[in-house]
């Protein structure tokens, strides 16, 4: 395993994960290999998640992955099945992919039109240098499929961003460097109107995953931000 992949922030939502199956290695036993997991749920359709590994629980029925929230954990690499179930034990996804030793990964689990359930599962890449900055990355995940601009104050920095939720681009998962500090994030469609906004500090050395979704009720966007990494 290759040890820097290891130095990383995980913010916890609302409370803390305690795994109990093989999936989480000893952080203390760098000669296992290891692959960092991220997993972060937008999908309306329910209050909370759950994810399994070969049939291995990594959240519980009892502690299960909210709406909006986010959860890391260690895999052991080689083709993992990954499964989402709802509250009910339902099956949502049912998929297996090919974990690598030392890399970083990212689940996202998220809806589509008329309630469906997606997901990716993307490799994730750090920059090289964020000794001043922030790294930020935006994904449209808003299932009526508007292309969106991402601004950061008066500065756009996400341009005619398309809906990310059909097919993975891998450029769609890209970090890019952002000064870091106070900022006010602002959803914008093609005729510019503000679809949301959130305020965030984004953190110096920090990695942050923004994603823009619809919800399905309310008719209204909503700005999600998760602080992931640390350089």
């Amino acid at each position: 395993m290759n040890t820097h992949i290891f130095k990383l922030f995980f913010l916890a939502i609302a409370s803390s994960f305690v795994m109990t199956s093989c999936l989480k290695d000893d952080l203390n036993s760098p000669n296992i290999p290891q692959a960092g997991f991220t997993m972060i749920n937008v999908h309306t359709g329910y209050n909370s998640i759950i994810h399994k590994a070969d049939n291995n629980f990594i959240q519980t029925m009892n502690n299960p992955l909210p709406f909006k929230g986010i959860n890391f954990v260690y895999l052991y690499p080689g083709n993992r099945k990954i499964q989402t179930i709802d509250p009910t034990n339902k099956i949502l996804i049912d998929s297996t992919y090919a974990i690598k030793d030392s890399l970083l990964y990212t689940s996202i689990v998220f809806s589509k039109a008329e309630n469906k359930v997606g997901q990716h599962v993307v490799s994730d890449t750090l920059l090289n240098n964020l000794s001043t900055n922030s790294g930020i990355r935006f994904v449209n995940l808003a299932y009526d499929k508007i292309n969106v601009d991402l601004y950061i104050g008066e500065n756009e920095v996400f341009a005619n961003r398309t809906y990310d939720g059909n097919t993975l681009s891998n450029n769609s998962f890209k970090f890019v460097s952002q000064s870091s500090g106070q900022k006010k994030l602002i959803a914008k469609n093609s005729a510019g109107d503000t679809l949301a906004e959130k305020d965030i500090n984004l953190s110096t050395g920090m990695y942050y995953t923004l994603i823009l979704i619809k919800h399905n009720t309310e008719n209204t966007y909503e700005l999600i931000a998760h602080q992931q990494y640390r350089n």
